[in-house]
């Protein structure tokens, strides 16, 4: 106990007997009241209030000789014998109770046994029942079955059409397949011709690469100075920036500060204002002094309503009910939110179906009208290909026409046709995959033939006068042989010098790259220009000291 004494008080304890003291205060004050009450009635009532209690007093008196009287006789040698007998029969009672209620008890486990059998074997009877086929459900189910049976004959036939509207168009694709195979071949020719120009692309192209790379170094090379110089001006300008603020706070805070303390220094009396104040105390001390006799008031009606005088009776009383009314509102808020959960999910599964079912009723429009299209495009592409397969029939027939006549120019120019054997094979007519050699021996024959009349004519105008109108080629008119640009030219335009000359210049805004057409542009405006001749040199003959780089990267 000692041990105990000694330990200090928790929080808790501590609030514990701050209520009770404050509780103790409370009954002290209502038993206080209650007693000034008393005196001033006593006061005002005076002797004749307690002859009054008096009279009660002896009324009281005798009503206790008589309860006296009473508890003795009842105490009395008889009435304990009385009492005796009545125990054993009530002892005797209640035994019997126990063995009929024992037995009562019994009897109704036996009867619901026998109740859960029944409604057991009621639920299989059922079950059987159910289970059982009858005559009509079994014609239900044939007439479910030809149904089915039905649809699948349906099914099967739909099929069986869509195979062979797609056998029909499977022969149609195989012809113009066959046609596509042939406009092939006629292309891989026109296709190694395009490989030969690209290939010799390819090798101006490298030079322009590497020119690009080199400029490319040099432009990101400025633009890291450009952008260190700018990041140093940006710093520079928030340094200042800042010091600029530092300044201005501290002179906001020097005349605040001033401010202040010239407010400070002076000491101003207003009467009114504590006039005003001591209105106010004495008004919330009032407000103060209605409260404490309104709770009072309170405490009283709780009191008599609860027609308990213990406080902590009356709390446990409160705390129970609460208890139980917070139970009642927590199971109702649960069977609420229950409630609205369901209808929540109810109308969501409601927007499910009605949007399932206009998707439904989208893919059925949709698949209805690309039925539509798709018979539309098999229309058109049926009249396409008649249109095409006619104007095809023409073009072999103008085709047939124009190998002919190339085969009669062929032989009306006396052309030799033993550099072509080995290549015609057996076919030695023109035909539309051996015409374009027969039209190139005939295009040198021609012209061979049109620079020798043109000679003859010349050296005979030299001799004798001839008139223009009686020569038989022109001279305006006369076709001399082509050359390719590697005979008239040695080499290709430097590509070192020409972007030398357009990075050469200083610029001081941003400059972005040349996409390749911009750079065909600029080229074949500088080739115009007088000294464009003379950047057509390869790089291993460029003066430049940019060449001697790249040559030594190509021999790395």
């Amino acid at each position: 106990m000692e041990k105990r004494s000694k330990k200090p008080l928790t929080d808790e304890e501590k609030f514990e007997l701050e209520l009770q003291q404050e509780a103790e205060l409370q009954h002290q004050q209502r038993d206080y009241t209650l007693l000034c009450k008393n005196r001033e009635t006593l006061e005002e009532s005076g002797g004749s209030k307690l002859a009054k209690q008096r009279k009660v007093i002896d009324i009281y008196k005798r009503e206790l000789a008589n309860i006296t009287n009473d508890l003795n006789v009842a105490v009395s040698e008889g009435k304990k014998n009385i009492d005796k007998g009545h125990a054993k029969q009530l002892v005797e009672l209640l035994n019997e109770y126990d063995q009929f209620s024992d037995s009562i008890r019994m009897k109704k486990a036996h009867l619901s046994e026998i109740d859960y059998q029944i409604t057991k074997i009621g639920k299989e009877v059922a079950y059987v029942r159910s289970i059982q086929l009858t005559d009509k459900m079994w014609q239900d189910r044939t007439l479910a079955g030809r149904k089915t049976l039905e649809g699948l004959e349906n099914k099967l036939d739909v099929q069986i059409k869509a195979f062979c509207t797609i056998c029909a168009q499977n022969n149609k694709l195989r012809e113009v397949i066959d046609h596509l195979l042939k406009e092939r071949a006629d292309f891989n020719l026109k296709w190694d011709k395009l490989i030969k120009n690209l290939c010799i692309g390819k090798k101006f192209m490298l030079d322009l690469i590497e020119q690009a790379t080199i400029a490319y170094d040099q432009r990101e090379e400025w633009c890291s100075k450009l952008q260190a110089l700018r990041t140093r001006a940006h710093n520079d300008l928030v340094s200042h920036i800042q010091e600029m603020r530092e300044l201005e706070r501290k002179q906001d805070n020097d005349k605040k500060l001033a401010d202040f303390f010239s407010t400070k220094g002076q000491k101003r009396v207003m009467a009114a204002m504590e006039d005003k104040e001591r209105t106010i105390r004495t008004e919330k001390r009032k407000q103060m002094e209605e409260k404490l006799l309104l709770y009072t008031n309170i405490l009283a009606d709780i009191h008599d309503f609860t027609n308990r005088t213990e406080l902590q009776e009356i709390i446990d009383a409160f705390s129970e009910r609460e208890s139980e009314n917070f139970a009642l509102f927590k199971y109702i808020n649960e069977l609420n939110r229950e409630m609205e959960e369901l209808n929540d999910s109810l109308g969501y599964l409601h927007i499910d179906i009605d949007e399932k079912k206009a998707l439904m009723e989208e893919r059925a429009s949709q698949q209805q009208a690309k039925l539509q299209n798709l018979r539309d495009e098999l229309d058109e592409v049926t009249q396409s290909a008649d249109s095409a397969e006619f104007a095809l029939v023409n073009c072999d027939m103008k085709l047939v026409q124009l190998e002919a006549g190339i085969d009669d120019l062929f032989r009306i120019c006396r052309c030799n046709r033993d550099p072509l054997l080995p290549l015609l094979g057996e076919n030695a007519k023109a035909n539309h995959f051996n015409v374009l050699l027969y039209l190139q021996i005939l295009e040198r024959h021609v012209q061979d033939y049109i620079c020798d009349v043109f000679n003859a004519e010349k050296i005979l105008s030299a001799r004798r006068k001839m008139k223009a109108k009686h020569k038989l080629v022109r001279t305006d008119a006369a076709v001399w042989p082509l050359y390719r640009i590697e005979q008239i030219v040695p080499a290709n335009p430097c590509p070192l010098c020409v972007e030398h000359e357009q990075v050469s210049d200083v610029i001081d805004v941003l400059q972005r790259i040349l996409t390749k057409e911009q750079i065909e542009c600029k080229l074949a405006a500088r080739l115009e220009l007088p000294d464009g001749l003379e950047r057509l040199h390869n790089v291993s003959a460029c003066h430049l000291p940019k060449s001697r780089q790249i040559i030594q990267k190509r021999y790395q």
